[in-house]
């Protein structure tokens, strides 16, 4: 079974930018060339959230101004979509899914 090369994701709070609104967002599943885009993008980037703004910019076509107008609730959904299209990190030597961390606080 093949996954999408695309995503349509509504927005539950559009945004207007330039007097334009973003109800929706289309990501595209990355090719290659998007990650080198966002490799390079990304470089000297250490923030977490500046590099979730570059990697949503970067498969949705939007500029990342537009990604930071987005609603919190939206943003972390377009995230978890864009983190789908990648393959799931394996434990080293046993090729069993590696534990997520607990949770700090």
């Amino acid at each position: 079974m093949t996954s999408p090369k695309t995503k349509t994701l509504r927005l539950h709070y559009p945004v207007t930018v330039e007097d334009r609104e973003v109800s929706e967002v289309t990501i595209t599943r990355p090719k290659v060339r998007d990650l080198k885009a966002m490799d390079a993008a990304l470089d000297g980037i250490r923030d977490k959230l500046d590099q979730g703004i570059v990697m949503a910019a970067t498969l949705t076509g939007l500029p990342p101004e537009v990604i930071e107008e987005l609603d919190a609730e939206d943003f972390t959904k377009l995230s978890e979509e864009v983190a789908g299209f990648f393959p799931q990190a394996k434990a080293h030597g046993t090729g069993a899914p590696s534990l997520p961390k607990p949770p700090t606080g």
